[in-house]
């Protein structure tokens, strides 16, 4: 395989399809969100992207067999008649190297203009503020034209707050779309340290389904939120009884683990 390559697994006939990407990325919130869309709706997949850029690695499978890693894409037909397919793009990775990033992602913004007739993408990654736990993150968001921010007006969506760069996917797809004369927006729930942040995607899935208006059941993802509370409860415990409770430098109040992604 010398080039990012796109397979069909059937043909799809799509209505005015608006693409969301959810890849692995900070606190994996835009994976939970594809993740959980995929369930709920019971999406059909109809296209898988490998790529020589990806990591060298392949996934064990539960039968005892192996597949390469890749992207995959699934659709959600139109839930009322004349309203659009969701087309969504998640995976088991990104590409590892700046170039493999603007190839996988140039592609994917092509495919979907060219092969599918695509006019909207939403993106979707966390936002990290690199402290404690957030109890009730926002969604921030970044658009390829300020005029997009008008169709959010009521979305409880931050515009001009986020600051720093957008890596990866999340971003690239955009600059890329806004090129070839596509709108899109990125959605990014405010996370921490937290290597699978559920609340930061539950944000984002509530403003995603009000926008698209989606009939979605949180109860999955709720479930997540409160494994992570436990994990998290006990994570703290360790620490206190570990470092002596709030004496010494290491129980300062005011000193917090650093974490570097």
């Amino acid at each position: 395989m010398k080039e990012t390559v796109i397979k069909m697994d059937k043909k799809v006939k799509l209505n005015k399809p608006i693409l969301i990407v959810g890849l692995p990325g900070i606190g994996s919130v835009g994976k939970l969100v594809a993740g959980h869309l995929i369930k709920e709706f019971k999406a059909k997949r109809f296209a898988m992207l490998y790529s020589p850029h990806f990591p060298h690695q392949v996934v064990m499978r539960s039968d005892g067999g192996i597949r390469l890693v890749s992207n995959r894409f699934y659709v959600i037909k139109a839930q009322k008649r004349g309203g659009s397919d969701l087309v969504l793009l998640t995976g088991d990775v990104q590409a590892v190297t700046p170039e493999g990033q603007y190839q996988v992602n140039s592609k994917i913004v092509d495919f979907f203009k060219k092969e599918l007739g695509g006019k909207f993408i939403y993106t979707v990654g966390g936002y990290s503020i690199g402290q404690g736990v957030v109890s009730r993150p926002r969604v921030f968001g970044n658009t390829t034209r300020t005029k997009v921010i008008s169709q959010f007006r009521d979305s409880n969506i931050l515009f001009g707050q986020s600051k720093g760069l957008i890596w990866g996917s999340a971003g690239l797809i955009l600059a890329f779309a806004k090129m070839s004369g596509i709108d899109g927006i990125c959605l990014m729930g405010e996370t921490s340290f937290l290597e699978v942040d559920a609340s930061a995607a539950k944000a984002v899935l509530t403003v995603l389904a009000k926008k698209l208006e989606l009939k979605v059941d949180m109860t999955g993802m709720d479930a997540k939120i409160t494994k992570a509370a436990t994990a998290i409860h006990a994570f703290e415990q360790q620490v206190a009884t570990g470092f002596g409770g709030a004496s010494g430098p290491a129980g300062n109040e005011a000193s917090h683990p650093t974490y570097i992604r």
